[in-house]
């Protein structure tokens, strides 16, 4: 059976041998606080040593009781069999207890990498719209072609400072942020912004990812102006009142 996780509840008989099956075993071996919100976690473990990982794959951690949720892998070392996750630990929510509780040592299972999105695929001119939920996908890009040239990227944020805190240590730059607002009136803002950019670098390819009701307006704009289904790769990361999207 899988080691009982340090947050959640242990897994039980079934969930046990489903996890032994179908999940990878590691420990955490760094825990970094980048601010009182966010944590860089590195997991290690002979079994990550291999993995068929692409940027904009996803894992999803277990917390036992047939809870998980769902990451952005921001590195994976293939040969020394580590990867990094970036975890927002905002609200009283699973994952956010869960990150809360980490310290090096603890056990945890993971499935995947699996598909979610293909940043392989992407090409040049192109942007990438997201939120926090989106900062681990704005590092990885740094390892596709796409990003090799630099991708634009368009944020929206609960908190300026605290984002360019993070991008930093991310060594995430040419990021435009936004800040979020009641009844997202600062949509029009990121619009304005994308439009912006859609100007002076002809972008062709986008990126959509994070918040359900963002990307379906940034969406229907995008339509709007003339952009094809084949030029928008969305990914929704969350909803307002649903859990456990990935």
């Amino acid at each position: 059976m899988s080691p009982a996780p340090k947050y959640g509840r242990s897994p039980g008989f079934l969930e046990g041998a489903v996890l032994k099956l179908f999940t990878r075993a590691a420990s955490v071996t760094a825990v970094e606080a980048v601010t009182d919100t966010f944590r860089l976690i590195t997991l290690s473990g002979e079994a990550l040593q291999g993995a068929e990982w692409t940027p904009g794959q996803k894992v999803q951690i277990q917390f036992g009781g047939w809870v998980q949720r769902t990451y952005t892998p921001i590195s994976w070392d293939v040969r020394g069999g580590s990867t990094q996750i970036l975890a927002c630990m905002h609200g009283d929510s699973p994952g956010a207890n869960w990150a809360r509780s980490l310290a090096p040592g603890d056990a945890c299972s993971l499935f995947g990498p699996r598909g979610s999105l293909d940043l392989n695929a992407l090409g040049r001119p192109a942007l990438l719209f997201g939120d926090e939920t989106s900062f681990g996908l704005a590092h990885s890009l740094r390892y596709t072609p796409a990003g090799a040239q630099g991708v634009e990227l368009v944020l929206e944020v609960a908190s300026k400072d605290e984002a360019g805190v993070v991008l930093e240590r991310l060594d995430v730059s040419n990021a435009h942020l936004v800040t979020r607002t009641a009844g997202d009136a600062h949509l029009s803002e990121v619009e304005a912004r994308v439009a912006e950019l859609l100007g002076k670098a002809s972008i062709e390819q986008f990126v959509l990812s994070g918040k359900s009701t963002s990307i379906q307006r940034l969406t229907w704009n995008l339509r709007q102006r003339g952009l094809s289904s084949r030029q928008i790769k969305a990914r929704v990361y969350w909803a307002p009142g649903k859990k456990g999207l990935d």
